[in-house]
């Protein structure tokens, strides 16, 4: 058994796929670019009385991310107006499947609920770019479901 990880059950970024739920309905993310997503502590820091260290506690924690998507879809805007005319936000949860048949570690499964998204593209023209139209979002969600974790590689099993 080798104590090494071997660079081919490293996983490429773009081996993976994601789907979006908006209102109850699922469909591939067609539009998602680059997705990055984080969770975050809140830490508190005090100095008790008789100690020169402080000490840290954590007393939450923050859904956080970025994402560029391709100015393709209507859905999102969908989304905004019907916060505009109604008031109301439909739930979107997004599942992200990272899989790289290359590897012995198999695949993780993760469920972010409750996202929502800073911005959405309305509109988008630039007669100097012959990029493809995007658009970058911060976002949040307020839960994470592990579906399916990655396991040790082969050669460490």
């Amino acid at each position: 058994m080798s104590n090494y990880t071997k660079i081919s059950d490293l996983v490429t970024g773009t081996e993976g796929s994601a789907y979006i739920t908006v209102n109850g309905s699922n469909r591939y993310f067609f539009e998602l670019q680059k997705l990055d997503a984080n969770i975050e502590f809140t830490v508190i820091s005090k100095k008790l009385m008789g100690h020169r260290m402080k000490q840290h506690k954590v007393v939450g924690a923050e859904g956080k991310g970025t994402m560029t998507i391709y100015n393709v879809s209507p859905a999102a805007l969908e989304v905004y107006n019907e916060f505009i005319k109604n008031g109301k936000v439909p739930p979107i949860s997004i599942q992200t499947t990272n899989e790289d048949k290359a590897s012995t570690i198999g695949r993780r499964v993760v469920v972010m609920r409750s996202v929502i998204l800073a911005k959405v593209p309305v509109a988008s023209l630039d007669d100097t770019s012959e990029d493809l139209s995007t658009t970058d979002t911060d976002f949040t969600f307020d839960d994470v479901d592990n579906l399916e974790s990655y396991v040790l590689p082969e050669n460490m099993r």
